[in-house]
């Protein structure tokens, strides 16, 4: 098991996406030291090695995935396309695809207020926010992509954060740095 993203559940028990070399799954960490899996495929099929996961308020767990290939570093491109995000919905144990051909997809924050996921392309050097429809329903899904900012050469996002009035906090991972990214996209 190599951990790389992590939840806080409701209850103390911890939410881990596996990256492995070539497989991935979500994890729950009990409070007493049980690991047991999750979801292990998305659609059918041996889940990806598994960047990043995040659970809503519905107890739906969202997860990204960076790429598809194999290894993961041959990905390391500014045209990458082959990441995604999916929804483990509650009580299910196979994942769902909701958004494909990201750019190396990292992680996720959710905005149930707004009704928006935003997310990290990492490769692709940008953020993206898609509209969440049917979040109340069991089939949840994601539309209306717009790309919220483009960054220049040397900046790469990875983790985000959202703050209360929807300003979007990127870390870049390579130059180091905090930036804060309004709704409409001014950095």
């Amino acid at each position: 098991m190599r951990p790389n993203g992590i939840a806080l559940e409701n209850g103390g028990n911890v939410l881990l996406a596996h990256m492995g070399d070539t497989d991935g799954g979500i994890y729950r960490l009990h409070e007493d030291g049980r690991l047991d899996p999750v979801a292990l495929t998305v659609e059918g099929q041996a889940m990806p090695p598994t960047n990043f996961v995040v659970q809503d308020n519905t107890g739906r767990i969202w997860i990204t995935v960076s790429t598809r290939k194999t290894p993961r570093a041959s990905d390391y491109r500014a045209a990458a396309n082959t990441g995604f995000i999916a929804v483990i919905e509650p009580g299910e144990n196979d994942a769902r695809i909701v958004a494909d051909g990201l750019g190396y997809t990292n992680e996720c924050v959710i905005d149930e207020a707004r009704g928006e996921l935003w997310v990290n392309e990492t490769f692709a050097r940008r953020v993206t926010r898609f509209q969440m429809n049917g979040f109340e329903s069991k089939e949840v899904d994601l539309s209306e992509p717009s790309v919220v900012c483009e960054f220049d050469a040397g900046t790469y996002p990875d983790g985000i954060a959202l703050d209360s009035e929807g300003h979007a906090w990127i870390t870049s991972i390579v130059s180091n740095r905090i930036i804060r990214v309004s709704p409409d996209g001014l950095q």
